[in-house]
């Protein structure tokens, strides 16, 4: 069983969960000033592990705190759509960690505090919040078009008008809260000969990175 199978997603739903992850790293990663995109994709790839991939995204950054930040948006993105979408399980919050396995993975290689890690995932889910609107914007034009330029989702966040009220970010669970999560299913999937597939993983270039999705 996929983890697709699991949330029981048809074909469109799946697709617009991914076209979620990918715009909510640009967007954020945009709306943080510090970092710029190239390109979001919904193709297959492969990532650094040799895993295949449906999305990527091609982004740069100036800071490390834009990283972080980014780093944690394509989660943040479907967790608030699958509240919206009155969709949230305790299973789809664990496929949410499970699939952004690899975005949890590069946090913890960044050597970053827990004080760093709180703040990254505040700052992304205020961000998110604040210019959701241009989130659901740019997932609609990926998840039709199958890709979107830099261009592209620049305009769409600086076009569409930001939320009136943002949500108060909540206090961030713990690194090691996501990652224990994230291994907890993927042994439980081992068990069930399952084959969940893996979300974004950076590729080695410094200072820019291609953020691959599931």
């Amino acid at each position: 069983m996929t983890v697709k199978q699991a949330l029981q997603f048809d074909e469109p739903h799946w697709r617009r969960f991914t076209s979620l992850h990918e715009a909510g790293h640009a967007i954020v990663a945009l709306a943080t000033g510090e970092a710029s995109v190239s390109t979001c994709v919904l193709a297959p790839t492969k990532t650094t592990a040799g895993d295949d991939a449906s999305a990527y995204t091609e982004l740069s950054w100036d800071s490390p705190d834009a990283y972080r930040t980014l780093l944690y948006a394509g989660a943040a993105a479907q967790q608030r759509w699958l509240h919206e979408q009155q969709l949230w399980t305790p299973l789809g919050e664990s496929a949410v960690a499970t699939l952004a396995g690899h975005d949890y993975q590069a946090l913890e290689a960044t050597g970053a505090t827990p004080e760093q890690l709180w703040q990254a995932q505040a700052t992304a889910r205020a961000l998110r919040d604040r210019h959701w609107p241009a989130i659901l914007a740019a997932a609609a034009l990926l998840e039709k078009n199958g890709t979107a330029t830099g261009e592209d989702l620049s305009a769409l966040l600086h076009q569409t008008p930001p939320a009136t009220q943002t949500q108060m970010p909540s206090p961030a669970p713990s690194l090691s809260h996501f990652m224990d999560r994230a291994r907890q299913i993927a042994a439980q999937s081992q068990q069930r000969a399952s084959h969940a597939p893996d979300t974004t993983t950076p590729l080695p270039h410094a200072q820019r990175e291609s953020l691959a999705g599931w």
